[in-house]
């Protein structure tokens, strides 16, 4: 998984590569709908990729 956040005049957003064992490459991607730092929004992006990684039951 990677991952990253940004920040910008215009707003904040989220995005988070998933590869699978098959190297097969799964993009996903947030606007947030609220104001935040630079780093406040790489923390979102860490916690959501965990969450949908534990709601598809991932074990490695």
């Amino acid at each position: 998984m990677y991952f990253d956040g940004s920040t910008s005049t215009a707003g904040a957003g989220i995005g988070i590569l998933f590869i699978t064992p098959e190297r097969e490459m799964i993009p996903y991607s947030l606007k947030l709908n609220f104001s935040c730092t630079h780093n406040m929004a790489e923390y979102k992006a860490l916690i959501q990729g965990l969450k949908m990684l534990l709601k598809f039951k991932v074990q490695r």
